[in-house]
Order: structure tokens, then sequence, then C-alpha cells
């Protein structure tokens, strides 16, 4: 049920950028062009990706591809926002199903799930970042996912630790450190640790930890 609820917020969020598809076939091909999409952006950028070479990694023709989308932008945006969406879900059903845990392992496996998100779609991050420059909306995404997966922390935390204080602040420092972190990670190629490195993100989590339980009686 999960998995369907997830993949219907990922088809609305793709069909907010997309011309209507009306028949099953049209869809089907509007999901390749995502999938392949999302390859050759993460692969060339946003700048140096083509819609020829996007059409020809979904076995279309580049016809096709303006028939479903207006323009590369929006191409892009809807596999911004698909990937972020399903990314929101993931983490929040994680987060979810961890409560009644100690809110050590929740807060590791947080920064666990942030990590495994990057290494598996680093490229798409840095055509993400890359696009910001010039289209705020493309980081506009990104940090409203980061809101929504502290406000989902901060709720799978609450009255756990400090003493049950009010944890929106301290919960928002620790996810701009993670995010901060997992990003140097992924656009420094010369970063001094790497998000692909198990013991750097067991180190980030340690970190994380030892901040949000500071100052506990």
């Amino acid at each position: 049920m999960a998995k369907a609820t997830a993949k219907s917020n990922t088809a609305k969020a793709a069909e907010r950028w997309a011309l209507p598809a009306r028949q099953a076939r049209s869809r089907a091909t509007r999901e390749r062009l995502l999938a392949a999409a999302e390859i050759v952006f993460a692969e060339h950028g946003y700048n140096g990706a083509r819609l020829s070479d996007i059409a020809e990694a979904a076995g279309c023709s580049v016809g096709a591809v303006y028939f479903r989308f207006k323009d590369k932008d929006a191409l892009f945006f809807a596999i911004a926002e698909s990937f972020t969406t399903d990314a929101r879900a993931n983490m929040v059903a994680l987060l979810r199903d961890s409560k009644g845990r100690a809110p050590e392992d929740v807060i590791r496996q947080f920064v666990t799930g942030a990590a495994a998100d990057f290494r598996a779609h680093k490229g798409l991050f840095r055509a993400i970042v890359e696009r910001g420059f010039d289209h705020p909306h493309a980081m506009k995404t990104i940090f409203a996912v980061r809101e929504e997966l502290a406000a989902a922390l901060e709720d799978a935390l609450s009255g756990k630790l400090r003493g049950g204080r009010d944890m929106a602040l301290p919960v928002r420092v620790a996810t701009q450190m993670i995010y901060g972190f997992l990003l140097n990670g992924v656009l420094n190629a010369k970063a001094p640790t790497r998000i692909d490195d198990g013991r750097a993100i067991d180190e980030l989590a340690n970190a994380a930890i030892a901040y949000l339980r500071a100052e506990e009686p």
C-alpha cells in the first residue's frame, strides 16, 4: 500500500510538468522518458544534456519528447520533483517505522538513509544544484524536502531528547549539517571525506547524535 501511494505521488509530481497523457501507451512513454532523462542529466549535467540523447536513450523520437514536455526545463523539473517526492516518501516511512526505537538508532537511520539517497542519485543532485544557480525552483525543491524531513525527524524524536525540550531548532541545525556534508561530498571531488565511505557516514551519524544529545540532564 505504501509503495503504491509513493508511486502515485511520484506520478503526480511528474504530471505537474508534463503535458496531459490520457492513453496508457503515452503514459508509458512518459515514464521511459523520465527514466532516461534522469540518467542523461546525471551523466552530463543540465547544460550538457541534450534532448536528442534523452530521446535515443528512451527509444523514441525528439518529437515524442516535445509531445509530452514543453521543453528541457519542464522535463528536468519533472525529474527533480519526482525524485524528491519519492525520497521524501521513503524517508518519512522509514522514520514512522522507527517510532519506539532508541533515539540514537533513529538519528543513525536518518543519516544512513539520506547518504544512500545521495549516493544513488549524486549525478542528479549535481545537475539540480547546477540548474539552481539559474533557476531557483530547482534548489527550492531540495530545500522544501529538507524542511519536511527535518519535521519528520523532529516528530520521531519528540519527547526523547534533552529532557523533552523543544527540538525544532536543534533538529534543523542537525539536518543542515547532515545535508551540507552530503552535498559537499557530491559536489566537491576533492572533499576530505567521501559519501561512499561507510566510516565517514558513521562519523557523521555520531556527530549528529552527539549534538542532538548535548546538554541532556
